[in-house]
């Protein structure tokens, strides 16, 4: 498998490709920062959601995280997630539910640039931490789109569905579409 090597090209294989090759091709992607410069938006709080590509097989999603956001822990909804790291560093941290309800680490690593994780529902929950100086990006992938996922409500110490939301789609803010 040839190396993806610019944004353009990943979109097209993957919109070209059947569902069960786009794991290979994800795999494969060494795409430089100025390719997602145009997909970027920031906020003053956490992270931004800014939707690249849609289509009912694959999303494409660039997140933009400032210093110390993080993500909820989270499931996936059944779909396939890959995570892309793109500027600055990130720590993935995975979790296990017990039978209690409680939920347990069992893994940490720190995610640098060029660095793929991958993750689904067999494989437990997970959360995304900036815990870093700096801002960073990452670009995740999803096999099939996902509209809602579990999230944890540390308040009420359990799971609840969350719709999710972009703060762009191609590049536009939603009041620009």
């Amino acid at each position: 498998m040839h190396i993806v090597k610019s944004l353009e090209t990943l979109i097209q294989k993957l919109k070209q490709s059947d569902t069960s090759n786009h794991g290979k091709i994800i795999k494969n992607i060494n795409i430089p920062l100025s390719d997602f410069e145009a997909y970027a938006s920031w906020n003053d709080e956490g992270y931004t959601r800014n939707c690249i590509c849609r289509t009912k097989e694959c999303e494409l999603i660039l997140l933009c995280w400032n210093k110390g956001a993080a993500t909820p822990i989270h499931g996936h909804d059944g779909q396939k997630c890959w995570v892309y790291q793109i500027e600055g560093q990130m720590t993935e941290v995975r979790y296990e539910k017990f039978e209690s309800g409680n939920l347990f680490e069992t893994n940490r690593m720190q995610l640098n640039p060029g660095k793929i994780t991958f993750m689904n529902n067999a494989m437990g929950y997970h959360e995304l931490v900036n815990d870093t100086d700096g801002r960073a990006m990452t670009l995740h992938a999803y096999i099939l789109p996902i509209d809602s996922c579990e999230v944890y409500c540390e308040k009420e110490k359990g799971f609840k569905s969350k719709d999710m939301e972009y703060d762009t789609v191609e590049g536009n803010t939603l009041a620009e579409i």
